[in-house]
């Protein structure tokens, strides 16, 4: 899965049946309506005599309820009864009936504990037809086993799926298919057991034997809980012998970005409609019953039945055409080799591709709305050659004839790796060289190399479960960076990853709240969690450190000898571990990668490593880190470490400096002896631990080491590699939060700040520094704060200008960083230009001249200073714009108003899908949210729409853990705090939000405890330099 739109995470819920109902049974008491009552006493006196009727209806909240009563027939075909003294005829179409539907309507359920044979179920699944034999639905408690049963292995899937979404209102829209499994029994066993979720089984369903022509299909049951079909036979799978299940199925199509469900674009004033996927992690089973886990490989046969003008796309090349009818077309594709049922991927769209062919012969295309096409070229260009590059570096040919790409106008992640057949969202995939920034190229170029990294990493060779999550977005999130940098080396990309996820992960991985790498998971909520900065960011960083201590060449074999050894399966994280540290043994480095690996993926956290000096020598130490050492460890993930780590430790000093090392440099620091003794270094040298950053650890010196880093900064910060000084800003500054160091030391790192012209270096201070105003910007100290930060900032802006285009790429990225802050903080020049600039584009609006790196500055600017017409115009803008990246611009630029009603009305556009695609409702919220203004407001917004916020995107990947997260990232104040805990209590189910919400109290928390300790030294800082 590719990064979430926005963070820019650049990063998914209720997984279980839509109601999971006992079976009528009642403990402790029933209180009913009276209305209710005279129904229930109606069935039971049904019931009493002996009475034949079958109530069987659908509500629309999704339920059914069907009652089964045996018993004799009236003579004129009714049912006979007696109900106080008098005969009654209760008839399928009599009011008895009718009252029933309408209460069970109601949600009022408990008219079903009469039956003797009562079932209640989700619509999605249920049976549909009065053949089948017997059907029953339970709801196990949450502590029961979600894992499938390994008794049965699926061989061949054959799928034929039809998308009816051609005629009536988009509400109305379903899918029909129909699904046969081929599959061995391993364990012997009376039943098969499959996924199935919201789903309407059809007609019939099948089990047979391929050597027992006896053996038939008896009864099935749902297991809502755990979202199972639970199919018997007349008798026991045998092991050994294979058997074949089919059966056919109705399903919703909704707009609900998981599954497969329904996007749209418009055309002028009609709305085009298509039908695409998202699988990951657990929803191939609301499309067809199948065994969803990533382990259980299969192949598949997939037919797609589209109408004659649009076009179906699957994982494999389409093999034949058959018309059927009525304007009907089937499209059937080439068989799948062994394939994971998340990477499964079916389009059917009137999309145009551009296309190319690989040197090694591999068809190409990338595939857009007609109108957007040409804006494929780009991404086509870099997949191209990043296919050919791994293909190389692994030295395994990529297995399958041909790989698309398609950009959807609705898709709830970054991008998805469906194997043969890639899903991105318009902004990671779209790029026009004369409307796009430098940024939005780095974005399509990254989002590009990670997916096609997935290729080998997590399609070739699966998790087992996801618990191994990291092993198939940690191992994308770094390698992307390799496939970049091969294309674009100017692009500085290894230096990037220090700022983008090193430094990034820090933030998430230094709480109590975090995780493990590693993870135990089950729900699907929890799944759904998992796909956060851990599982990419921290993986990716432990991924990084590892390939520098084993040193390139042993890290590049050993993962080639890894993906040959279980291609096409599934793995385990020590199946890793064992494949690197083979290889590095047989290269004579014999480096143990399991016991030091274990030490970073099986424990949550990260270590600080101390440096200080002992007469003539250095002594390293270690301890965790936390941001907040007061706070109260839930007690979930127990370290069987105690918190120590196998680390990799580098230095180097002022008189030798050495920012080149190799893995000869290395000095291993074990878990079990926690010090370290390092060569005598001179006492007026400083020193640096931790060289390129490239262990996942931070450092602390004592304070004369400190001064002395510092005072290298102000008189030659170059003498410092850049990424060692964004280092010593982040350490420092979250040093400081800790506790770990004084936070007057922090302020110092950005003293020199005005002269330094990195990139990197700029991103990881603003980082710091932009807390620094989340923190103040409610508080009397701000205004001070915002006079610093403007002179930091006023050199620097002045050597450039907004309509400067002739920058390279990195130097891009500092104009506008620099320009963002420029007018952010008053620097009237910059202010002045982004009017006059916004202004010239109102008066001409189909002539934007504005460079596309400094448009989100500009229009925000124009907007945060301007009033509701300039706010209207670039909504309109954003209406009608046909490239992803500038409505992207645009919708986060509208955030920066100052009014507080058109704020509102732009919250209230967040929820209405006319107006802001629901893809994008959760960014606009939090976009609000940063804005001091806003941030009130989006938070009250939020709590009013708990409830459509939680049904919409609970169950989207990403989207309800980054609301959370966003709208909550400055509260600092004990009334902040008290909100929070409060409203866990009223909500204390968050779904898939659960750890993001707790991780929010613990920021809060941290935040306050900042607040207390650091307003009044940055206070005193700020005089001190005459603010």
């Amino acid at each position: 899965m590719g990064k979430a739109e926005s963070f820019e995470f650049q990063d998914m819920g209720k997984y279980s049946s839509d109601s999971e109902m006992s079976n009528g049974s009642k403990k402790g008491g029933c209180f009913v309506s009276t209305a209710i009552g005279f129904v229930l006493t109606l069935l039971a006196a049904c019931l009493a005599v002996g009475v034949g009727l079958i109530v069987h209806f659908a509500s629309p909240g999704d339920l059914e309820c069907k009652c089964t009563y045996p018993g004799l027939t009236s003579g004129n075909g009714g049912t006979g009864a007696i109900v106080g003294g008098k005969a009654t005829t209760i008839t399928p179409g009599s009011a008895l009936i009718d009252q029933c539907k309408g209460i069970v309507n109601d949600g009022n359920t408990e008219i079903c504990s009469v039956c003797p044979n009562v079932q209640i179920t989700s619509l999605k699944p249920t049976s549909s037809s009065p053949a089948q034999a017997t059907t029953t639905t339970s709801s196990p408690t949450s502590s029961r086993d979600v894992r499938l049963p390994r008794n049965i292995k699926p061989d061949l899937y054959t799928v034929e799926l039809q998308p009816n979404m051609y005629e009536g209102p988009a509400k109305d829209f379903t899918f029909n298919g129909t699904v046969k499994i081929k599959m061995i029994c391993v364990i012997s066993t009376p039943e098969v057991v499959l996924h199935i979720n919201k789903l309407n089984i059809t007609g019939s369903i099948t089990l047979s034997a391929v050597d027992d022509s006896s053996f038939a299909y008896v009864s099935h049951s749902f297991d809502s809980v755990r979202q199972f079909i639970i199919i018997r036979g007349n008798k026991d799978l045998i092991a050994g012998h294979n058997y074949t299940i089919e059966m056919s199925f109705i399903g919703p199509l909704k707009d609900d970005l998981h599954g497969l469900y329904l996007s749209s674009y418009k055309r002028g004033n009609k709305t085009v409609y298509i039908a695409t996927t998202q699988f990951q992690a657990t929803d191939l089973r609301k499309t067809f019953p199948c065994f969803d886990e990533p382990a259980i490989k299969a192949k598949f046969d997939i037919t797609l039945v589209r109408k004659s003008h649009m076009t179906a796309l699957s994982n494999m090349p389409k093999i034949a055409s058959v018309q059927r009818g009525d304007d009907w077309v089937a499209d059937t594709f080439q068989t799948t080799p062994p394939v994971s049922t998340y990477l499964l991927a079916f389009i059917i769209s009137d999309f145009n591709y551009t296309s190319a062919v690989t040197t090694n012969n591999v068809t190409y295309r990338a595939w857009a709305r007609p109108e957007a096409v040409e804006q494929t070229r780009y991404a086509l260009s870099v997949g191209v050659e990043v296919l050919t590059y791994f293909e190389d570096y692994f030295n395994i040919s990529f297995p399958l004839p041909k790989q698309d790409m398609i950009a959807i106008p609705d898709f709830a992640a970054g991008a998805m790796e469906n194997w043969g057949l890639i899903t991105y969202r318009e902004t990671a995939m779209l790029y026009d060289p004369k409307e796009s920034s430098e940024g939005n190229k780095e974005r399509v170029a990254v989002v590009v190399s990670h997916e096609l990294a997935h290729q080998w990493f997590g399609n070739l060779v699966t998790p087992s479960w996801w618990d191994d999550l990291w092993l198939n977005e940690g191992f994308a999130s770094f390698v992307e960076y390799m496939g970049v940098d091969h294309v674009h080396k100017d692009w500085k990309m290894f230096e990037q990853f220090v700022v983008e996820d090193l430094q990034d992960v820090f933030n998430f991985d230094g709480l109590v709240t975090s995780h493990p790498v590693y993870v135990p998971v089950t729900h699907p909520d929890e799944i759904n969690e998992i796909f956060d900065r851990i599982s990419y960011g921290k993986g990716a960083s432990i991924i990084r450190m590892m390939r520098f201590f084993l040193g390139e060449g042993t890290f590049k074999r050993g993962l080639t000898r890894y993906l040959n050894g279980r291609k096409y399966d599934a793995a385990f994280h020590d199946d890793l571990w064992f494949a690197l540290g083979n290889q590095s043994k047989d290269e004579g480095k014999d480096i143990n990668v399991k016991a030091i690996m274990d030490t970073w993926t099986l424990q949550m956290n990260f270590p600080v490593v101390m440096l200080k000096r002992d007469h003539n020598n250095i002594v390293v130490t270690q301890k965790r880190y936390l941001r907040d050492y007061g706070a109260k460890d839930p007690g979930k993930y127990v370290s069987k470490f105690n918190y120590a780590w196998e680390i990799p430790f580098t230095f180097t000093s002022q008189s030798k400096a050495n920012f080149n090392q190799t893995d000869q440099d290395v000095s291993w620091m074990h878990k079990n002896n926690i010090s370290l003794l390092l060569p005598s270094i001179s006492p007026n040298d400083w020193i640096i631990g931790n060289v390129m950053q490239y262990g996942y650890y931070r450092v602390n010196y004592e304070e004369s080491n400190w001064n002395k880093l510092v005072q290298q900064l102000d008189d030659n910060h170059e003498k410092i590699h850049a990424i060692n000084r964004a280092q010593i800003v982040n350490d420092a500054w979250n040093l400081a939060k800790s506790g770990d160091l004084d936070m007057r030391i922090a302020l110092k790192t950005v003293n020199y700040l005005a002269k330094e012209r990195e990139y990197i270096v700029w991103e990881a201070a603003l980082g710091e520094l932009g807390y620094v105003d989340s923190m103040l910007e409610r508080t009397s100290l701000y205004g001070s704060f915002a006079n610093f930060m403007r002179d930091t900032v006023e050199a620097p802006f002045n050597e450039t200008n907004l309509a400067d285009s002739s920058l390279p790429h990195l130097q891009s990225y500092v104009r506008s960083l620099i320009s963002a802050q420029a007018c952010e903080y008053g620097i009237q020049k910059c202010i002045d230009q982004s009017k006059e600039l916004f202004k010239n584009w109102m008066s001409s609006p189909d002539n934007n001249t504005i460079n596309p790196s400094v448009r989100s500055t500009v229009y925000c600017t124009a907007i945060r200073n301007g009033g509701v017409e300039e706010w209207d115009f670039a909504y309109q803008m954003y209406k009608i714009s046909n490239l992803a990246s500038e409505k992207s611009r645009l919708m986060s630029s509208l955030a920066c108003s100052r009014e507080t009603w058109i704020l509102s009305r732009y919250l209230q556009y967040a929820l209405t899908p006319e107006e802001i695609r629901k893809q994008d409702a959760t960014n606009v919220i939090v976009h609000i949210s940063r804005n001091p203004v806003g941030r009130s407001l989006a938070w009250d917004f939020v709590r009013a729409n708990w409830n459509k916020l939680l049904k919409d995107f609970g169950e989207v990947l990403y989207k309800f853990a980054r609301l959370l997260a966003g709208t909550t990232s400055s509260f600092n104040h004990p009334f902040d705090l008290m909100q929070l805990e409060e409203f866990l209590k009223a909500h204390p189910d968050m779904g898939s939000g659960t750890r993001a919400f707790q991780q929010a109290i613990e920021k809060t928390k941290s935040n306050i405890k900042w607040m207390e300790s650091n307003f009044n030294v940055v206070e005193e800082w700020l005089k001190s330099r005459g603010y």
